[in-house]
This record gives C-alpha cells, structure tokens and sequence, in this order.
C-alpha cells in the first residue's frame, strides 16, 4: 500500500476519498486541484491497487475507500453530496414522513423538481414511499445508518444544514 500511496498527489487523493467518501471527479479536482489528465490517471490506479472503491450514480462516478464502512451506504452517501438530495433528506430525518408538497415547500425546490428528487431516492431504496388514497407520503428507509453517515463525516460536508442537525443530534 504504502509503495502505491508514495506520490504525493497519488497520497493527496487517497486521503481525500479516505476522508470525504463519495465524491465524484469534479468534486476531487476542486478539492486537490491536481489538474485533469494527472487525477484521472490516478483515479484509475487507485482502484486497480484495491485501494478505493469506485461506484456508478447516474452520470457520476463515486469514489470511496475501500476501508470505509460507508461502502455499504454508498447510495445513501452518494444522495447527501447532492445539495437537493441532503435537503430531502434532513427535512426527512426530522419530521419521519412528509408529502411531496410539505417535501417542496420546505427544500425550496418546484414540485416538479422535488418529485425528480424523491423518485430517484425511491429507485435507490434510500427513502420509501406509502400511499394514503390518493396521496404519497416518504419516509427514511434506514434513518439510524443516514444519521450516522451525517455524524461520522460532518466536516466533509459544506452545509450549515447539516452542521446544524448534527449538532442538535449531539445535544440529545
């Protein structure tokens, strides 16, 4: 391991991911600032050297350590770096179950928009949907492992939001 980590950009990237599981290229290169062709290449060791992890989410790759716990979290991770997503899914954690339109007034996002959120976190089991007539309520399939994501990585998160619940959950 140790011979794979000895570049310094090599090592940069690796505590990174290590540090802030799920981010995708752009996120890592604004982060490193290590330019486009030399974080590509070591994006593509890293993983060969079983080092990190590297998951599909739509049109994003997701990096994560293979160390990490989360791996096994990595759709719920994957949704809480996208800025729409975390906001779902904090108003979620705190109120248990909510429809599309509380969902939207509270995340300031269109109805429209909103629903796009909630289908995809549906299709990826991070939240589930329960029908009442003709109406949908969503809820947090996992909220305990959520909320420990949120706890544990804090700091990898630049979201006063989330600064906020943890420090709430951390008062309880």
């Amino acid at each position: 391991m140790e011979d794979a980590l000895s570049l310094d950009s090599r090592r940069k990237i690796y505590d990174l991911i290590e540090e802030n599981p799920g981010l995708h290229f752009r996120e890592i290169e604004r982060r490193t600032g290590i330019a486009v062709g030399s974080l590509q290449y070591h994006l593509d060791f890293l993983p060969k050297r079983h080092l990190i992890k590297v998951f599909r989410q739509g049109k994003f790759l997701r990096y994560y350590s293979v160390k990490e716990s989360v791996v096994e979290e990595k759709a719920e991770m994957a949704f809480l770096r996208k800025p729409s997503s975390r906001k779902i899914i904090l108003f979620l954690l705190e109120k248990k179950k909510a429809n599309n339109f509380d969902i939207s007034r509270k995340v300031e996002l269109s109805p429209s928009t909103t629903s796009w959120h909630l289908e995809q976190l549906v299709k990826e089991e991070v939240i589930g949907k329960e029908k009442r007539g003709r109406e949908s309520f969503f809820y947090l399939i996992k909220p305990n492992e959520v909320t420990s994501l949120l706890v544990e990585h804090k700091s990898s998160f630049v979201d006063s939001l989330v600064d906020s619940f943890v420090d709430a959950w951390n008062e309880i």
